[in-house]
C-alpha cells in the first residue's frame, strides 16, 4: 500500500464552526439537566429542582438561538452550509446516498463515499434533527411558561421527552458514525470542525472538483 500524500483543503466557514459547538454545548446542557430531572426528579430538593429547571430553560433559549442562526445560514450562508449541500439534489449527491448505504452494508468494505462537505445521506438526517429540534423548543417554551398544575399532565411533556429520547438517538448515531467516516475515511473529518479544513488528495480534489462541475447550477436529473 503506497502512502499517497493528504492536502488540506478549507470546507467549512467560521460561523458554521462556532454554530455547531454553540448547540453541541447547549444540547449537552439540556439533555445533562433534563436526565436528572427525569429520572431523580422526586428525590431532588426543591432548591436544586428550581436551578437545573433554570439551566434547562435557559440553555434551551440559546440552543432556540442557535438553531435559528443555522437553519437562517442554510439559506445564506456559503454553498458548504447550504440547504443545497443536505438535500439529494444532483446525480452525485443522490449516489452518494447509495454509496454510503452499499459501504454501510457490507460493513466498511470497499470503497468509502466520496464527498466535499456535507455527505448527502447524513443530510437528510440533519434536515430531520431541525424538525425534530425545533418541535423541541416549541413544546419546551409552551411547557416552561405553564402553570405549574397543568404542567405535570399535559400531554405537551410526553411529546419533548419523547424528543429528548429521539435526540439521543440521533447523537449516538452521530457520534459514531462520525468516528467511523474519521478513521477509515481518513479527511479530517472531527478536528475540520474546529479548524475548518478537510484532507484530500489531489486526486480525490480534482474528483470533487470535476463533480461539482458537472452538477452546476445545484439541481439536476
Amino acid at each position: 500500500m503506497t502512502n499517497t500524500p493528504y492536502h488540506f483543503y478549507p470546507i467549512w466557514d467560521p460561523l458554521l464552526r462556532a454554530l455547531h459547538w454553540w448547540n453541541a454545548v447547549m444540547v449537552a446542557l439540556q439533555i445533562v439537566t433534563g436526565s436528572i430531572m427525569l429520572i431523580f426528579g422526586e428525590e431532588i430538593p426543591d432548591a436544586m429542582l428550581k436551578s437545573l429547571a433554570n439551566i434547562h430553560g435557559v440553555s434551551g433559549y440559546m440552543f432556540a438561538a442557535g438553531l435559528f442562526a443555522r437553519i437562517l445560514w442554510l439559506f445564506i450562508g456559503p454553498a458548504t452550509a447550504s440547504w443545497r449541500d443536505l438535500l439529494p439534489l444532483t446525480s452525485s449527491q443522490r449516489k452518494t446516498i447509495t454509496d454510503t448505504l452499499r459501504y454501510y452494508f457490507s460493513f466498511l468494505r470497499g470503497t468509502p463515499p466520496l464527498y466535499k462537505a456535507h455527505n448527502s445521506f447524513a443530510g437528510i438526517i440533519y434536515f430531520l434533527f431541525f424538525i425534530i429540534a425545533g418541535i423541541q423548543v416549541v413544546t419546551g417554551v409552551i411547557i416552561l411558561n405553564m402553570q405549574e398544575d397543568l404542567r405535570e399532565n399535559s400531554p405537551l411533556l410526553e411529546w419533548h421527552e419523547f424528543g429528548y429520547a429521539l435526540i439521543i438517538l440521533y447523537i449516538i448515531a452521530h457520534v459514531f458514525a462520525v468516528f467511523v467516516h474519521e478513521f477509515v475515511e481518513r479527511h479530517n473529518l472531527i478536528s475540520s470542525m474546529i479548524h475548518g479544513s478537510k484532507t484530500f488528495t489531489e486526486e480525490e480534489w480534482q474528483k470533487l472538483t470535476s463533480m461539482e462541475k458537472g452538477s452546476a447550477g445545484g439541481i439536476d436529473n
